[in-house]
This record gives structure tokens, sequence and C-alpha cells, in this order.
């Protein structure tokens, strides 16, 4: 008697043990500090300044940065995936901006953009499922007013 409720209670205690292993997948937000951002023509390095903000934009005219955005595919079911970039921008100045996505072949997959004037942004841009496959890479490349007008402080993926 003592065995058969032994024998009907292990497998019971095995499932409970297992599931307390189980990991659900979920999709994770992932930061990424401005100064990880470079120049978009090799040229104009040097025009580039890194400070512990982000980066900005040394020289008498605009010059562009590419920014890397790690991310996570979509969780199971999301049809859309975001990506906010942070900075300011000086008194009079602006900055561009634009998300674009390619396949791992390099196939273009999408790109959506802003412009902003605010002192200090958070602008959010969105991109499709189709546009943020698994094998997806993105990347931000924002034009950057002269004379240190702003500072890329980071991008953000939130999936």
């Amino acid at each position: 008697m003592k065995i058969k409720s032994i024998q009907l209670c292990a497998p019971i205690f095995g499932m409970i043990i297992l599931s307390a292993f189980s990991v659900s997948a979920s999709a994770t937000n992932i930061n990424t500090s401005g100064t990880a951002c470079h120049a978009y023509n090799a040229a104009q390095v040097a025009d580039i300044d890194y400070i512990q903000s982000g980066a900005r934009n040394y020289a008498t005219s605009p010059r562009s940065v590419i920014c890397p955005v790690p991310r996570e595919p979509l969780a199971s079911g999301a049809t859309t995936g975001y990506v906010y970039v942070d900075g300011s921008n000086a008194a009079g100045t602006s900055t561009s901006c634009t998300l674009s996505s390619y396949n791992y072949n390099g196939t273009f997959l999408g790109s959506v953009s802003f412009t902003s004037s605010a002192a200090t942004y958070d602008n959010g841009l969105s991109l499709t499922s189709a546009q943020l496959s698994t094998f997806a890479y993105t990347a931000v490349l924002c034009t950057l007013p002269a004379n240190s007008g702003s500072t890329i402080f980071g991008v953000t993926a939130i999936q």
C-alpha cells in the first residue's frame, strides 16, 4: 500500500519540481549609451566628441553619427517593436534621426525618422514585426548640428 501511494505521488512531485525550473521567454529593454555611437563618415571621426552623457558634434558644420541598437527578437505575438532616442538640443538647433532595419543578408526591411528641436527629447520610433524579424539588425543614424549644438544620450530598444 505504501509503495502504491509513493508510485502515484512521484509523478506529481516530479512535475512540481520541474515547473520550478521552467522559464517563460520574454523580451528585454536594452539601453545603449550615446558613447557607443560613432562618426558615420570615417573622414569625420575627429569631429565627434564623447562625453559621459553621450556623443556630440564638435565641427562647424553638421555631422552624422550611427548608433547600434542591440535588441532581442520580439516577444511571441508582438506586432510592433519600439526604439527610443534620447538627447538634447541647444536653442535654435535640431537633430534628425532615422531608425533602419536590415535582414541578415543585407536586405532593407524598413525605416522611420524624426526631427526634434526640443531642448531635451525622448522620441519613440516603431517598426512592424516584419521589419524587426528575428534575424534583423537595427541602427539609428542621427545628424547632429554644428558646434556641440546637441548631444545624443542614448538609444533604448523596447521589445
